[in-house]
C-alpha cells in the first residue's frame, strides 16, 4: 500500500473513531438530560401539589374563622370580622356571606345593593365545602373558584396556585381527586428545534393527596441533546456534521441579531427608551401635583413599540431591572429641574416586583439619587404587581427605600394580583386605584361600590391615593363627592405629555395648574 492510499485509509479511520465517539457522547449526554428532565418534571408536580395544599388548607381555615363569628351576618361588625380574616390570608381575595344561594354581602364590598344569585356548585369536597370553578360575582378583570362553608364563601386570590412560580417549561394543571374536574392549569413553554419534535415522547407525572381529593400534574416532552444523522449517512457525517452546525450556529446568531428581545437589549443599551409624563392634579381644585413616567420604545427610524409588548418581554427575560433602570435615570435627568424648583412636585415611576428585589437596582437608585437626596421623597416608585410580594428580601429592600427617602406605592389596586393581604406584607405609602372602577361609576355595574370601600380602606390605614382613568366630568364629580382630597390623572385634565410640552406648559409661581382648572 503505498503512502498517499495509506494516508488516505488512516484519515478515514480517524474520522470513523471521531464519529463514534462523537456518537456515545452524544448518547451519554441524552440520557443525563433524560434523568435530569424525568426529575425535573417529577419535582414540578410535587412543587405544585405542596402550593395547592397551603392553599386549600388556609382557605379552609378562612371559611371556619367566618363561620364562627358571632354578630349577625352583614352587619358591620361582621363585616370588620370578615376584612380581618381576608387581610391576613394571602389566599383569600375576598370573603362573602350567602342566603338562600345568593351572596348578600362581601368583605370588599359590603352590602351589594343587588345580592347575586350562585348558580349549583360545580362538586364538592370534603366535609361541607361545595366549588365553583371560574364563577364571578361581579365583573373583575378574571373569574374565581369560590369555596363555600355553609353560609361563608371565600373568593381566591388570582395567585392562589400561583403556577407561573414554578418551571416555566412544564406544563401543570390541578384538579380534583379523580381527575374530572380542572382547578387551574398552565401550558408550559418549550423550544424544539425543528425535526426534533415528536421524536420522544411527552411524559406525565402525577401526585394525589388523597383526604384532600387533590391532585398536580405535570408533563413535559422529552428532548434530543443533538440532532441526530441516519446510521446510513455515517460516512459523511463528520462533513454533515461541522457544516450543518456551522450553517445553524450562524442562522440562531443571525436570528438573534435581529430578534425583538435583542433589539430590546440594544434599545435599553442605546436611551431609545423615552418618556411621556402623565400629569396628576388634585382632584378638588385640578391643581397639579406631579407626573407619571411612561416608558415609550422609539428604535431607529422605525415606528414607535408600546409598552403593552416590550414592558412584558423585558420582565419574562430578566430585562425588567435593566429597563427599570434606564426609565428611572432618564426620568430623574429629565425633571430634576422641575423637581428642585418645586419640592411639593412627584415624579411616579413604575416598577416591579422583581426590580425591588433586584440588590443591583437598590444600589443603582440609592447612588443615581445620592447627589440628589434631597429630590428621594418626591420620587414614587409604582409597584406593578405580577409577582408574590411575600418574601423577605422585597419587605427589606422596601424598607431600605423607604428609610432612604423614596414613597413606595402599589399600582393597579384592587384588580390581578394587588390583593388585600399583601398590605401586610410590608408598607406602603400610598395606592394607585385602577381605571377599572372609574369606569365603574358611570355605569350600572355592581362595581360602583367597591370604590367607595376602597378609599375609606385607604384613609383608615393612612395610604395616599391617585386614581386612574378620569375621563368625564360625570366621574370627576362623582369622585369629588366621595374624597375631595385625592389626587387623579386621566384624559380629562390631560394626554400624557413630551417633555417638551411638560417644560413649555410649566406655569410661572403665580398660577401652577398647567391650565388644567375648570
Amino acid at each position: 500500500m503505498n503512502r498517499k492510499v495509506f494516508r488516505r485509509v488512516s484519515a478515514w479511520k480517524i474520522l470513523l473513531w471521531a464519529c463514534l465517539s462523537m456518537l456515545g457522547g452524544m448518547l451519554l449526554a441524552q440520557l443525563a438530560l433524560t434523568v435530569a428532565e424525568l426529575r425535573h418534571i417529577d419535582a414540578s408536580s410535587v412543587q405544585a401539589l405542596q402550593r395547592a395544599e397551603d392553599a386549600a388548607r388556609a382557605t379552609g381555615q378562612a371559611l371556619r374563622r367566618a363561620e364562627a363569628s358571632p354578630f349577625d351576618h352583614c352587619s358591620e361588625a361582621d363585616l370588620t370580622v370578615l376584612r380581618n380574616i381576608t387581610y391576613a390570608n394571602s389566599y383569600v381575595a375576598d370573603l362573602a356571606r350567602i342566603d338562600q344561594g345568593k351572596v348578600r354581602c362581601t368583605a370588599l364590598w359590603g352590602k351589594l345593593a343587588q345580592p347575586f344569585q350562585l348558580p349549583a356548585p360545580h362538586y364538592q369536597a370534603g366535609p361541607g365545602f361545595d366549588i365553583w370553578l371560574r364563577q364571578e360575582i361581579v365583573h373583575t378583570h378574571s373569574p374565581s373558584n369560590l369555596v363555600a362553608l355553609r353560609r361563608s364563601l371565600a373568593l381566591t386570590a388570582p395567585t392562589t396556585f400561583d403556577l407561573n412560580r414554578f418551571y416555566q417549561d412544564v406544563s401543570l394543571r390541578i384538579t380534583n381527586g379523580d381527575g374530572t374536574r380542572v382547578l387551574v392549569e398552565r401550558e408550559g413553554i418549550r423550544y424544539n428545534p425543528a425535526g426534533a419534535i415528536g421524536l420522544l415522547p411527552a411524559v406525565d407525572v402525577t401526585h394525589c393527596n388523597p383526604g384532600m381529593a387533590l391532585c398536580a400534574q405535570a408533563t413535559a416532552r422529552l428532548h434530543w441533546y443533538p440532532v441526530l444523522y441516519p446510521l446510513g449517512l455515517l460516512a459523511v457525517l463528520a462533513g454533515s456534521f461541522v457544516v450543518g452546525a456551522l450553517a445553524c450556529l450562524l442562522h440562531l446568531r443571525s436570528r438573534r441579531h435581529h430578534s425583538v428581545l435583542d433589539r430590546l437589549r440594544h434599545g435599553i443599551a442605546n436611551d431609545e427608551i423615552a418618556l411621556m409624563y402623565q400629569p396628576i392634579v388634585c382632584i378638588s381644585d385640578r391643581r397639579l401635583k406631579g407626573y407619571e413616567a411612561l416608558a415609550r420604545w422609539r428604535p431607529a427610524d422605525e415606528p414607535e413599540i408600546g409598552p403593552d409588548i416590550f414592558v412584558p418581554l423585558a420582565a419574562q427575560n430578566r430585562l425588567s431591572s435593566a429597563l427599570a433602570k434606564a426609565v428611572l435615570a432618564r426620568a430623574l435627568r429629565e425633571m430634576q429641574d422641575l423637581l428642585q424648583a418645586d419640592p411639593t412636585l412627584m415624579l411616579a415611576v413604575n416598577t416591579e416586583v422583581a426590580d425591588i428585589e433586584d440588590p443591583d437596582f437598590i444600589r443603582f437608585a440609592l447612588n443615581l439619587t445620592a447627589p440628589l437626596a434631597a429630590l428621594r421623597p418626591q420620587l414614587h416608585l409604582e409597584v406593578t404587581e405580577r409577582a408574590d410580594i411575600r418574601s423577605t428580601t422585597f419587605t427589606h429592600n422596601i424598607e431600605l427605600l423607604r428609610r432612604a427617602g423614596f414613597a413606595i406605592w402599589i399600582d393597579d389596586f384592587g384588580t390581578g394580583s394587588a390583593n388585600l393581604s399583601h398590605l401586610s406584607y410590608a408598607r406602603f405609602d400610598g395606592i394607585k386605584i385602577d381605571r377599572l372602577f372609574t369606569n365603574a361609576l358611570s355605569t350600572g355595574s355592581p362595581l360602583r361600590q367597591v370604590l367607595p370601600n376602597l378609599l375609606r380602606l385607604a384613609d383608615e390605614l393612612d395610604l395616599q391615593v391617585v386614581i386612574e382613568g378620569i375621563e368625564s366630568e360625570e366621574q370627576l364629580q362623582l369622585i369629588r363627592s366621595i374624597a375631595p382630597d385625592i389626587h387623579a390623572q386621566g384624559w380629562l385634565f390631560s394626554k400624557a405629555l413630551e417633555l417638551a410640552e411638560v417644560l413649555q406648559q410649566r406655569p410661572s409661581p403665580a398660577n401652577d395648574e398647567l391650565g388644567l382648572a375648570a
